[in-house]
């Protein structure tokens, strides 16, 4: 305790020095806990579920047709349910979105619906009432709804007494079981309430199969593991192949069959690595930032070194003077990690000027003991790291030989001066590899917003709205009430262009099926045609410019009454009809006794739908909306004003066709595709900032070390001039030195970042990890910078007077 108080004191009489050192190091250690934080809470942290690792998604799979990841049928996930002995529990659900109108205006709330067995899969109970059983999963008595705790709180002001409340969703009675507790959410903390997932006889039934718009989920046994399941999925489709002849072949030559998958893996799959490319980064710049602190801290306890000689002589032993001088050091680096949190705290805000507050689970990003010991470590293990050193260093001295001299020994200096020059020699080489990284996600972010989507998203307005209840069960009366807004939305100011869609370009999801074409038989071996399935009224391709390439795009003519039609895309007129007309060819959609013969009439340029990174593989269908209304849809505008001035006509409009069908997620097309690009743009972002700091620190460091070389070489630069020396001659020597360490850091930090370029190489689009110009420009920019600080020493050289410095000596 005695070392640390005289260390306050030590410390208190450099203010400056202080000041600089903390500085630095807040700076440094709140930018990796701040980044620790996102990390923890998208890829470390565990979901609020007891023993949530034993969780996993269970999909279908379709990899020959480029489906590795498809829903689950409902009775694909009954076989599942009950003979995967490898599953303790298992549980199906899907989103689903729901009209909320219990008093006042319409709100539009987000839900799940589900099997009951979703809670007793996640080990969860209601903190007030109980969740819906068994029993209420059935068709007609399902009308029971689950509340989050968030929902009773805002939406109910936490009424006690809810249990038993009756709701209005989408125009339907629901009568409130329970209220789940404060720290559960699934699938994500949006999700307002839970409702049963009630299978009619028809759903239970083979001829379901292919209708995937559900997800399952499972929780392992503990005696079993990933491979076993897969083992018991796969023997459980080949008994299925057995009993069900006629889907043989189709599950044959599209590869079908079952998946699994760990919960949190494939959660964060799209953002693992670049956010421990991120986190690499903030830790070089935190190595570079106390590599900077360590040699002040040499330069200072050699200042000391009379002192330190003093103590010696009068018998302190070495280990002591260590002691001494490593209390120093931790004081500053734990102060530094303290100042660091608040750094960190205000860095967690500043991260959603970075996006990464939007990535998967990222909405558990705070300060908890967690962030609060990984600081801990990081001022700890840098301050015994970084403050060893020169403690170490700087208690090697000979005590006599000190007190005869004034401090300055040539071999305290040469020590030192090695000592300096490998932590600048570090500093410059993390710098490049932050530098090298940086400039290649620049150019590989630069070259995917070049990518041409197939659509023009400026000036493009789009709100979602969910056709669903008793007044729209008929599905006229969707075409209907779509066709009575766009009606109302088309007169408006600024909009040129109006239309609805099923399915919107980055919307979030999208509907795939597989399809027949008249005349055509796939290889032996093939799967059926398969592809994105959209349905648009008649001025889509024209409010989102997708160019017409052959025949026509639809008119209000193209109603329920007239035939069935179809638009499809580029990429399938290419793969089917190459070099022929596609136009009045004819697609057969669905199966059954009953499947709709629908005449191609148009061919339009392919449009990206979920990214710009992949060319587009898989074809497009368009479909009249008024000859396949779906129950979500898509109002899309086409403005020539500000399309946020938009957003209230276009509600009002809403609210004059259907006042209880309320617009949600509205965003301009635009928002939504750099939405997309966020897992790229983030980290390019951040990185570049990061070699900002690790560049300017890079160049204090040659400096320092340059200018302590100065001052330990001031007599023999005198002796130099004193016996002829040129000015320019000294010069040179001090440059040549700063040049020397610039060189070498420069090719370690090369060499360090070609060992790892393979990482990096796994987040870089249309560029290549060892891109020679991007390589070439990050060493001469930070080549330069470095060697710049190398002027000032190198002036400050030349301008010592021969007879000041011999008499010094």
């Amino acid at each position: 305790m005695n070392d640390f108080r005289h260390a306050l004191r030590q410390l208190a009489k450099a203010p400056g020095f202080t000041a600089i050192t903390l500085l630095t190091l807040a700076l440094c250690i709140g930018a990796n806990s701040a980044i620790f934080s996102v990390v923890h809470a998208v890829l470390l942290k565990p979901y609020p579920w007891r023993d949530s690792d034993r969780l996993v998604y269970v999909y279908n799979t379709y990899p020959l047709m480029g489906l590795p990841d498809a829903g689950v049928s409902i009775p694909d996930y009954l076989d599942r349910h009950e003979a995967v002995r490898g599953f303790a529990d298992s549980a199906i659900y899907h989103y689903a979105s729901f009209n909320l109108a219990d008093s006042g205006t319409a709100e539009r709330v987000s839900a799940v619906r589900a099997s009951p067995s979703l809670f007793s899969t996640l080990q969860s109970g209601a903190a007030l009432g109980r969740v819906f059983t068994d029993e209420e999963a059935q068709p007609g008595r399902d009308r029971v709804v689950v509340l989050s705790h968030a929902c009773w709180q805002t939406r109910f002001a936490g009424d006690p007494g809810i249990v038993g409340h009756t709701l209005r969703l989408n125009g339907e009675p629901y009568t409130v079981v329970g209220v789940m507790p404060r720290d559960f959410y699934f699938p994500a903390p949006r999700i307002q309430l839970w409702v049963p997932f009630a299978f009619t006889p028809e759903q239970r039934s083979d001829q379901e199969r292919g209708h995937e718009f559900s997800t399952m989920i499972a929780r392992l046994r503990p005696d079993t593991d990933l491979a076993a399941i897969q083992r018991e999925l796969d023997a459980l489709q080949r008994r299925n192949a057995e009993r069900l002849p006629d889907s043989r072949q189709f599950w044959e030559t599209s590869g079908f069959g079952g998946r699994v998958t760990g919960f949190l893996a494939r959660n964060v799959r799209d953002v693992r690595s670049m956010l421990w490319l991120v986190q690499a980064g903030v830790a070089a710049a935190l190595l570079i930032g106390c590599a900077n602190v360590a040699s002040l801290l040499l330069a200072r306890a050699l200042a000391r070194e009379r002192e330190l000689a003093i103590r010696a002589a009068l018998g302190a032993a070495r280990s002591r003077l260590v002691r001494l001088l490593l209390s120093e050091s931790l004081v500053l680096f734990l102060v530094g990690g303290a100042l660091g949190l608040l750094v960190a705290l205000g860095g967690i805000r500043g991260l959603s000027a970075f996006g990464l507050t939007l990535l998967p689970r990222a909405y558990g990003v705070q300060l908890d003991l967690t962030i609060f010991g990984f600081t801990l470590a990081c001022a700890l293990a840098t301050g015994l790291a970084f403050g060893a050193m020169p403690a170490w260093s700087a208690s090697r001295g000979e005590a006599a030989g000190a007190l005869k001299e004034s401090g300055e020994r040539a071999s305290g200096g040469r020590r030192t001066q090695r000592l300096r020059a490998t932590l600048v020699v570090g500093e410059i080489a993390l710098a490049v590899m932050l530098l090298a990284t940086a400039s290649l996600l620049i150019k590989s972010v630069q070259r995917l917003e070049a990518q041409n989507p197939g659509f023009v998203a400026e000036n493009v307005l789009s709100a979602k709205l969910t056709l669903a209840g008793p007044a729209y069960e008929d599905p006229s009366h969707r075409t209907a009430a779509c066709e009575r807004l766009l009606e109302q939305v088309r007169p408006l100011p600024g909009v040129t262009r109006a239309a609805i869609t099923s399915s919107l370009p980055f919307g979030g999801s999208f509907s795939q099926s597989s399809y027949d074409i008249d005349g055509y038989t796939p290889p032996a071996g093939q799967p059926k045609p398969h592809g994105f399935r959209i349905s648009v009224t008649p001025d889509y391709f024209a409010a989102l410019q997708i160019p017409l390439l052959r025949g026509r795009t639809f008119t209000a003519q193209d109603d329920a009454r007239a035939n069935p039609v179809v638009i499809v895309d580029r990429v399938m007129a290419d793969r089917y009809w190459p070099g022929e007309d596609p136009i009045d060819r004819v697609i057969i959609r669905g199966g059954g006794p009953e499947p709709v013969r629908c005449t191609v009439i148009g061919v339009v340029a392919a449009a990206k739908n979920q990214s710009l990174e992949n060319p587009v593989s898989k074809e497009t269908l368009y479909y009249p909306f008024a000859q396949l209304p779906d129950e979500y849809a898509t109002v899309v505008v086409k403005t020539t004003v500000a399309a946020e001035s938009l957003v209230a006509p276009i509600r009002a409009a809403m609210a004059t066709v259907d006042p209880a069908q309320p617009l949600y997620d509205v965003k301009t097309l635009t928002s939504r595709v750099d939405e997309a690009l966020l897992a790229r743009r983030a980290p390019m972002a951040l990185l570049s900032l990061f070699s900002g700091v690790a560049l300017l620190l890079a160049a204090l460091g040659v400096y320092g070390v340059l200018a302590f070389a100065v001052v330990q070489r001031t007599t023999e630069f005198g002796i130099r001039l004193a016996l002829g020396a040129t000015p320019r001659g000294i010069a040179w020597l001090v440059l040549r030195q700063g040049t020397v360490l610039v060189a070498v850091g420069v090719a370690a930090g090369l060499a360090g970042y070609l060992a790892l370029s393979r990482v990096v190489g796994q987040l870089l689009f249309g560029v290549s990890p060892a891109d020679p110009l991007a390589l070439s420009l990050a060493p001469l920019v930070l080549a330069a910078i470095a060697l710049l600080a190398c002027v000032l020493p190198a002036r400050r050289a030349t301008k010592v007077d021969p007879m000041v410095a011999l008499r010094a000596q």
